[in-house]
């Protein structure tokens, strides 16, 4: 008897190691992390070493974890696993595949406000050139330095540089920026729901802004930002001559201190392409203080939340909603956007519809014709770039929107429900990679083919 006990001693125990009600974490490896700091990755996970996970919870904190990490947008790949279970401990393993962190970026691009204009009108002139430098992960602990030089239609220069995590607990963070525009063409006025264009040898318009912010992330998900920015406009006497109203009452200059607060919780499984969580944000924002000459004086508030379903293994059902208002009186071109620039119904991608405050629903059913897949270049032995995956969905998407327009102005379309629909086919891959072909009708029957180069919300 007593044999038989010794020999079935290590089934007995062997069985007993996967049936624990729970597990105490007592190591997490971490292999892959060539140049991020360890504290970077730890601060995504859900657990921590000396936590204790419910067997029935391990599967889909491992899940969270690896999401968490590649909504980073630090690595391509992210493996999580376990290894090592005994009795009640489990060690969990992190391997990850970095990015490349390093992008001087020519700049060749259409300067419009959204592809799709710049294409239907053909308007080859609107060309931005010259150089784009990011150096993501700075330091190995998620920094980001952007140095941009643009010339062409719309001529930018500037630098920014941001440290999302301060101290050991990395609930702090900052960035500093510094922008300068100037344009000697440019979109003056709205006629018939186009852009209208003007242009002289000279620079019409100049703009420089002045910025910090402070972000307080006390737990993964949620998020607080608080921006400070002074903002300095100016139009030659020209320009002002053709619109009075570009700035704002009768004025070719403004100067202002602009002060926003942002609350965001987002709990997506993925933040360029989700499929299943939700997200919600508020944007309260006071532009000009009365305390500088030329000072324009208005508010903006703006609310969205957005909810994403997985309906079986392929089919996904996605709804958003979007409102935003600003207490502006009399109109001005430059801060009167609504629709038109990175809002708008299916359909409507070539409209400029300007006003105080809008209301848009974006509703979107998706269905993943190709699982994502994994591909391997052979030919390229980098590691950052030799792996990456790629999938495929098809969409039948609707939009429903109103803009408000209580300014001293007539805006056709403005004050009445407008809406569209159509299918898309969206390409996703790696880099944070999104390419939407979208086939849409509009509320006046128009039709057309539209691209796009993110998540539709």
């Amino acid at each position: 008897m007593r044999l038989l006990i010794l020999l079935l001693l290590p089934i007995f125990t062997f069985s007993q190691t996967y049936k624990s009600d729970s597990y105490r974490i007592c190591k997490i490896a971490l292999s892959g992390n060539k140049k991020t700091h360890p504290k970077i990755i730890f601060r995504e996970l859900p657990f921590k070493v000396g936590d204790t996970l419910k067997s029935e919870n391990i599967t889909e904190q491992l899940k969270i974890a690896k999401e968490n990490i590649l909504n980073t947008s630090l690595f391509n790949f992210a493996d999580i696993d376990t290894f090592e279970t005994r009795n009640d401990s489990i060690k969990i393993s992190i391997k990850l595949v970095e990015r490349w962190y390093l992008w001087p970026i020519p700049i060749f691009e259409q300067a419009s406000r959204n592809f799709n204009s710049w294409f239907y009108d053909r308007d080859f002139d609107k060309i931005n050139y010259g150089l784009f430098l990011a150096q993501q992960n700075f330091r190995g602990r998620n920094e980001l330095l952007r140095i941009v030089f643009r010339r062409g239609f719309r001529e930018q220069y500037g630098f920014a540089y941001s440290i999302p995590g301060i101290g050991e607990k990395q609930k702090l963070g900052v960035e500093v920026k510094f922008l300068y525009y100037k344009q000697r063409k440019l979109a003056f006025s709205t006629f018939e729901n186009r852009p209208v264009y003007f242009y002289t040898d000279n620079y019409n318009y100049q703009n420089s802004s002045s910025t910090i912010s402070f972000t307080y992330r006390p737990e993964i998900y949620n998020k607080h930002n608080l921006e400070i920015a002074y903002n300095n406009y100016f139009i030659t006497d020209t320009l002002f001559k053709v619109n009075p109203q570009f700035i704002w009452d009768n004025k070719n200059k403004t100067q202002f201190m602009f002060m926003s607060y942002a609350f965001t919780r987002d709990k997506r499984n993925s933040n360029y392409y989700p499929l299943k969580g939700y997200y919600t944000s508020i944007f309260l924002s006071k532009t000009g203080f009365g305390i500088l000459p030329d000072e324009i004086n208005y508010y903006t508030v703006n609310v969205k939340a957005s909810k994403y379903f997985q309906l079986s293994e392929r089919f996904f059902l996605s709804t958003a909603a979007q409102a935003e208002y600003s207490n502006l009186k009399d109109y001005t071109y430059l801060f009167s956007h609504a629709f038109g620039y990175s809002n708008f119904t299916k359909g409507m991608e070539l409209y400029v519809i300007d006003g105080n405050g809008f209301v848009l629903s974006s509703n979107s059913f998706r269905y993943q014709l190709i699982k994502p897949h994994i591909w391997h270049i052979k030919k390229i032995k980098a590691e950052k770039f030799t792996k990456f995956h790629f999938a495929f969905y098809t969409s039948f998407n609707f939009d429903a929107g109103y803009v408000v327009n209580n300014l001293n102005i007539n805006m056709p379309h403005s004050n009445e429900l407008l809406y569209g629909y159509g299918i898309g086919i969206d390409f996703v891959t790696y880099y944070d990679i999104v390419l939407r072909f979208e086939y849409s009708f509009n509320k006046f029957g128009e039709k057309g083919l539209f691209l796009h180069f993110n998540a539709p919300f």
